[in-house]
């Protein structure tokens, strides 16, 4: 009889244990609630304030495709990525972890990791180095594999490529770090990857890219890649975006078809609106400034004014 009140005791105070257990955990945040967009310089917007006249990043097309207002999307883009990628990364990721994000998207967070003139080694390693870094963040985390962007040779940015051909990876070594990279996801519930390489190589080699409801079809492919061939156009920054969306929708049964939208011409002429609210901002914000630094000349002139009035106030002020 003992053994068996023992038994029954110790099951109830295992049921209570786990119960509390979880009762204390945390739920996690809406998927959209704070979505921090990092990366180097097609996540900072390069080249998009060309076309829409004013600084949009790339937090701002998920913004124009994203219908849910509910959604936030934090700009982390950094252009200068490339001067120092195990920095730049790790200050990054600190900002996220400590902004509580609820999810991390860095379609291009891996590319300097990987690209720059250094030995295949090295870039293996350096790719190691930023999924170590990444399994710091408890929130979803959706990064772009590895493209080969060997097309940017051709690339014409003021009258020459962006990059060389020493700092793009063998192709031994994009097998490499793009499997590597499959595997880690396919490892952790909340990882996932976007197949960003067969995007862009359907929009290099000018094949049909079908994305839910949007068609694009090869003559308007030239549409989505700048000039320099390496970074994206506002239609091919939404392509993107709605690349990761319907990843989004397709993973968290949270989010529906209607929460992005995949609607090329209603999802560009959103990122025009915001564009003009933006640069109307900055318009304002600029006027200000040129009003504030009149009013303070005006108040040195009539300081000084007063002063050579009383020849005293003259001398103080000398």
């Amino acid at each position: 009889m003992r053994l068996t009140l023992t038994l029954s005791t110790l099951c109830l105070l295992s049921t209570t244990t786990f119960a509390a257990q979880e009762e204390q955990a945390p739920e996690r945040a809406p998927v959209l609630e704070r979505v921090y967009v990092a990366g180097a310089s097609v996540s900072d917007g390069f080249g998009l304030s060309k076309d829409l006249k004013t600084t949009i990043k790339l937090a701002d097309v998920f913004r124009a495709a994203c219908s849910d207002e509910r959604a936030e999307f934090v700009a982390l883009g950094d252009a200068r990525f490339f001067l120092d990628p195990l920095g730049a990364g790790s200050r990054i990721i600190k900002t996220v972890r400590e902004g509580e994000a609820s999810c991390f998207i860095g379609v291009d967070f891996l590319f300097w990791y990987a690209y720059g003139a250094k030995s295949e080694k090295r870039r293996l390693s350096n790719v190691e180095s930023a999924l170590k870094a990444l399994e710091t963040l408890e929130c979803p985390v959706i990064l772009g594999d590895l493209p080969d962007m060997s097309i940017a040779l051709e690339g014409n940015y003021f009258g020459r490529p962006l990059i060389s051909r020493e700092m793009i990876p063998s192709k031994e070594t994009f097998k490499a770090m793009n499997e590597r990279l499959w595997a880690w996801a396919s490892e952790r519930e909340h990882a996932h990857v976007v197949p960003l390489a067969e995007l862009l190589g359907k929009i290099q080699s000018g094949a049909d890219i079908q994305l839910r409801t949007v068609r694009y079809q090869p003559e308007s492919l030239k549409e989505l890649l700048q000039a320099d061939l390496l970074h994206l156009t506002p239609e091919g920054s939404l392509a993107v975006c709605l690349l990761v969306g319907d990843h989004l929708v397709n993973e968290y049964e949270e989010l529906k078809e209607e929460d992005f939208i995949f609607d090329r011409a209603r999802s560009m002429e959103r990122l025009k609106s915001i564009a003009e609210e933006k640069r109307a901002a900055e318009i304002a914000e600029r006027d200000a400034r040129k009003e504030e630094r009149k009013r303070a000349r005006e108040e040195r002139r009539k300081q000084k004014d007063e002063a050579g009035e009383d020849p005293g106030a003259l001398r103080a002020a000398s």
